[in-house]
């Protein structure tokens, strides 16, 4: 169930995008196109708008990796290696269209803080602030935020039951008061988006339909 109303102060406050890509959209239809995902590009304007400080998360793939998925019919099958869980059509790869942000976003560089993962042929991660599917190797995130003296993070991207889940879960795990906009985010699955939110609900995550239900106070 999500909040009707919930009240922050801005100076503690950050917001984490994603991987926000054009890999994860109809603008790459032969990636890991997400449905709507091109639409969550106004609501997650809106939460830079509540935070003090912006991230952004970005898939950085290298050519040929060791999860990539020879035809679509692979999507999915296991793979076993330590950091390689299953197999993906091959996206956001450096050097393409699919890694770029969404149109409308800011440029990367206008981001307080940059997260770039997933570079090792060898390794698949999902989350943004851990190069490994153990999250014992930073990507700093987490370091940056700490110093920043943010306690609340609004996160939104793509995708929810994959990369916005366990972002979340390692935000959590790092005790900080997590926030998902839901207008802010899309599933890969449309139907695991229930179960991901009582998950998250469940680790104590605070819902919003959208960035109207998040309200800054003074102080």
């Amino acid at each position: 169930m999500s909040l009707t109303v919930l009240q922050l102060l801005k100076s503690q406050t950050a917001a984490l995008d994603v991987d926000p890509q054009k890999g994860f959209s109809e603008l790459c239809p032969n990636e890991l196109p997400v449905v709507g995902a091109l639409d969550i590009v106004k609501e997650l304007k809106n939460n830079h708008s509540k935070a003090s400080v912006t991230l952004v998360s970005r898939d950085m793939h290298p050519p040929g990796a060791l999860w990539e998925a020879e035809t679509p019919e692979q999507m999915l099958e296991p793979v076993g290696l330590p950091e390689v869980d299953i197999k993906w059509n091959p996206h956001c790869v450096v050097g393409t269209l699919g890694v770029e942000l969404l149109p409308g976003l800011p440029s990367v560089r206008d981001y307080d803080f940059q997260i770039n993962k997933g570079i090792d042929p060898d390794a698949h991660p999902y989350g943004a602030f851990f190069h490994d599917q153990a999250d014992t190797l930073s990507t700093g995130g987490i370091e940056f935020l700490q110093y920043k003296q943010i306690k609340n993070v609004v996160v939104g991207g793509l995708a929810l039951d994959f990369c916005v889940k366990k972002s979340i879960e390692q935000l959590i795990e790092a005790k900080f008061n997590v926030i998902l906009n839901l207008a802010a985010t899309r599933a890969v699955f449309p139907e695991n988006v229930q179960d991901v939110v009582s998950h998250l609900s469940n680790l104590g995550v605070k819902v919003v339909k959208d960035s109207a239900a998040i309200q800054l106070i003074d102080g």
